[in-house]
């Protein structure tokens, strides 16, 4: 099966409206804006071999494939959620930080810090969420 990204009426408004200040150079985005960017359009072409859906999650924009999330956007940072022990060593390694929401740590979610290698950690979001 191709890979499908698919986007509500509302969100594809809004995803043409940011575009468009963008190209006009009225938008600047965040790191992690332009890393999600970067996953939305690579989830979008069919080159991918399960349907991933983007959506909207308390606000933020979010990647999701089954209907759980793998990628989100939040506050400007993009985060993933991957296995407990892949986060630690993802954070011992200086490409992700610990994601911390109303002040509690959650283990199986990064903030992503660096864009090496953004694609196969996404993949592995993905598969982890999937599963």
């Amino acid at each position: 099966m191709l890979g499908v990204l698919s986007f509500s009426r509302h969100s594809e408004k809004k995803m043409v409206a940011k575009s468009r200040k963008m190209i006009e150079g009225d938008v600047a985005l965040s790191h992690g804006e332009e890393l999600f960017a970067q996953l939305a359009s690579f989830y979008a072409t069919p080159q991918t071999e399960y349907p991933v859906e983007r959506a909207k999650l308390f606000g933020f924009d979010c990647l999701r494939i089954n209907g759980k999330v793998f990628a989100k956007l939040h506050n400007g940072h993009l985060v993933m959620k991957l296995p407990a022990n892949r986060i630690e060593a993802l954070v011992d390694s200086a490409q992700v930080s610990a994601y911390e929401h109303r002040g509690r740590v959650l283990k199986e979610w990064g903030v992503i810090e660096s864009s090496k290698d953004i694609i196969s950690l996404a993949e592995e979001a993905r598969g982890f969420a999937g599963n």
